[in-house]
């Protein structure tokens, strides 16, 4: 059970854990007094992990009634002087960014860390949206962890920029991320008692008068983060004398370097773990180095974008590709960077014949293999609820749907769901 070795695992030693189990146990071992999350996959484990831990040690876990009540608890904590970490998908966000942008102006007393787990390709949800876009419009720095030793890792330096820069840090991943499973070495856990001390102070209320000082407070703090982010080792170049550049981060980071052996590519990496606010002077060296860069993201062009502004800021004329090669939607994946890779330097092309041709063959094949759709489970009181309404409103009815597991009643048998 990797979520009892992610709350009991001895230090020192090697568990095998799911990434969001490993972001469980560096919060663990920061010392938080305060999880809080409204469930959803990618996310999930985050919480039940630190649900389990919360019955045997000194941790209040709450599930909430959603994420922005979920983020005002962790809040509440913070701001009393104890860590806290809340745990959401990429839609909840929306849901508590209400919350999430005051948070970022009236700061923290002790960490708070904004676990959020995007879903590239809609595996589990409505929409691909990029997380990293709201760290950049609320001001609040971003860190994206590639693998579960990272995201342990990255947790408890998550905690420890909050507290530094006085703002809640947000902590990105991916589905390939958070359900991952890697060796992670193990730390000491820090337990602590819950019990805080709010001290009450007129201008944590945002008024105007109180909201446009904590605004200029919140740019000097980003101004600092700016700094960090140069300097830091979560934002690291790799090789020297490479014949291209790639910038990367996440999961991507671990494609991009597979695709560049499959391809007999030399490159160089420039690793963003620190991806908000992005490394202005490591950018600009890199891409000094190199004539050509590649930037290898999922879903919308955030570093691409900061690459290029950057680029064009300090008079740089390196060729920087992205988006051009890459898709805009999707995951990505090891044979989709080959290709890219291929268009910008012409080497790859024997793999992507292989691909193609296992391609067609498995497609030849696609008809013999058997459906198996998502399903409410067995036991599952919302097929009840279905069998229910479509008894009593039969099947004229428009039937309007919402959020979470339920939605799979639009699937037939039931057919219960129209919107």
């Amino acid at each position: 059970m990797s979520a009892r070795d992610a709350v009991f695992g001895e230090p020192g030693k090697i568990a095998l854990l799911l990434g969001n189990e490993a972001i469980a146990r560096g919060a663990l071992e920061s010392g938080i007094g305060v999880a809080t999350a409204y469930p959803g996959t990618p996310s999930s484990e985050v919480a039940d992990t630190l649900s389990y831990a919360s019955r045997h040690m000194k941790l209040y876990m709450e599930y909430s009634t959603n994420e922005k009540v979920a983020l005002e608890v962790a809040m509440s904590a913070s701001l009393s002087g104890i860590r806290s970490i809340c745990s959401m998908k990429h839609v909840g966000l929306n849901v508590a960014s209400d919350s999430f942008f005051s948070l970022a102006y009236v700061g923290t007393k002790a960490g708070i860390v904004v676990m959020v787990a995007d879903d590239p390709n809609c595996y589990s949800s409505q929409n691909e949206q990029d997380s990293r876009i709201y760290a950049l419009h609320a001001g609040v720095p971003c860190l994206e962890p590639s693998d579960p030793q990272e995201a342990k890792d990255m947790t408890i330096e998550a905690f420890q920029i909050s507290e530094k820069l006085e703002i809640p840090v947000m902590l990105r991943t991916t589905t390939r991320v958070s359900h991952v499973r890697g060796n992670v070495l193990l730390g000491e856990i820090i337990e602590r008692e819950p019990i805080g001390s709010f001290e009450k102070n007129p201008e944590l209320v945002l008024v105007p008068a109180n909201a446009r000082k904590w605004h200029k407070v919140l740019l000097e703090k980003i101004e600092e983060a700016k700094k960090f982010s140069d300097r830091t080792k979560l934002n690291r170049i790799e090789g020297n004398g490479g014949e291209i550049g790639i910038i990367s981060s996440g999961s991507a980071y671990n494609y991009a370097r597979e695709a560049c052996e499959i391809a007999g590519v030399e490159a160089d990496f420039l690793k963003l773990g620190f991806t908000h606010p992005v490394p202005q002077r490591k950018i600009k060296d890199f891409l000094k180095d190199h004539e050509k860069v590649l930037v290898v993201e999922e879903v919308d062009p955030y570093l691409e974008r900061a690459t290029k502004e950057i680029a064009h800021s300090f008079g740089v004329e390196t060729e920087i590709n992205g988006k051009n090669l890459l898709p805009s939607y999707g995951e990505l994946s090891v044979d989709l960077v080959v290709r890219g890779i291929k268009e910008m330097t012409g080497k790859g092309s024997d793999y992507i014949l292989l691909v193609e041709d296992r391609d067609r063959r498995l497609e030849s094949h696609s008809d013999k293999l058997v459906s198996r759709p998502p399903t409410l489970c067995p036991g599952c009181a919302h097929r009840a609820m279905y069998v229910a309404l479509k008894e009593v409103l039969g099947d004229s009815a428009i039937y309007s749907g919402d959020i979470g597991c339920y939605t799979l009643g639009y699937l037939p048998p039931l057919r219960g769901m129209d919107t």
